[in-house]
């Protein structure tokens, strides 16, 4: 028996993910849209404008789903997008069901209605949720350090960047947005360089002056991520 297992990290793996995820997504909106477009005709939409329906229900669903793991990986709370997932999936639910189902022709507009309504809401809670993620909140800007900027921490950082470039970022989802926090990317960064070297828990929270739990903490999370293999030494 091959002693090789799948590695669910793999980009072959990751790939078939993305592909696969692609495909049921492109076979939802194609049914879900001619549902969608003749739910448009029911509120008297041109037929030029009806394809927007479909567009502006199901299209917000992959928005506010990637919206929610963004917040979600910054360590903000993702209620907001998680809410209006939940909206507009139900909405394109009804839409899809009222249409299956062959509602009669005189609760057809009422339908139509409520469905194509929604417009200025979609249009007010996409801007809403781009905002939240790209306007940074007041204690999320960090106040400049006094005193001498610390050089080891940037030749720390530089070291990483140079040999390893894509850990850099991974390196940036794992720290915390809180000001004062200890958990930083330069942190992280020298936390990752002192363990590939030999030094254990209790010596790299030494150096860094933070607790040795914090320490094992941003190990254990970055060997989540592959940082990191092989268990760390205390």
């Amino acid at each position: 028996m091959s002693s090789h297992r799948l590695n669910p990290d793999s980009r072959p793996v990751l790939w078939t993910i993305a592909t696969g995820t692609t495909i049921v997504f492109l076979a939802s909106f194609a049914l879900s849209s001619v549902a969608l477009y003749d739910v448009a005709g029911w509120a008297h939409v041109p037929h030029g404008l009806a394809w927007a329906v479909p567009v502006m229900l199901d299209v917000a669903l992959v928005v506010y789903s990637l919206s929610a793991l963004v917040r979600r990986a910054r360590g903000r709370s993702a209620w907001f997008s998680w809410c209006l997932l939940g909206a507009f999936t139900l909405v394109s639910l009804l839409g899809n069901a009222a249409h299956s189902l062959g509602i009669p022709q005189p609760a057809q507009p009422l339908v139509g209605t409520v469905v194509v309504a929604l417009a200025p809401v979609a249009a007010l809670a996409a801007l809403e949720n781009l905002a939240g993620l790209i306007i940074a909140r007041p204690d999320a800007r960090v106040a400049p350090a006094t005193g001498e900027p610390s050089t080891e921490h940037s030749a720390v950082i530089l070291e990483l960047h140079t040999a390893e470039a894509e850990e850099l970022d991974i390196l940036g989802t794992l720290e915390s947005t809180h000001p004062r926090t200890k958990r930083t990317r330069e942190n992280l960064a020298t936390i990752l360089n002192m363990q590939r070297r030999g030094a254990r828990q209790h010596e790299i929270a030494d150096a860094l002056g933070m607790s040795t739990t914090l320490v094992k903490t941003a190990l254990r999370d970055m060997q989540a991520v592959g940082l990191v293999r092989g268990r760390s030494r205390g």
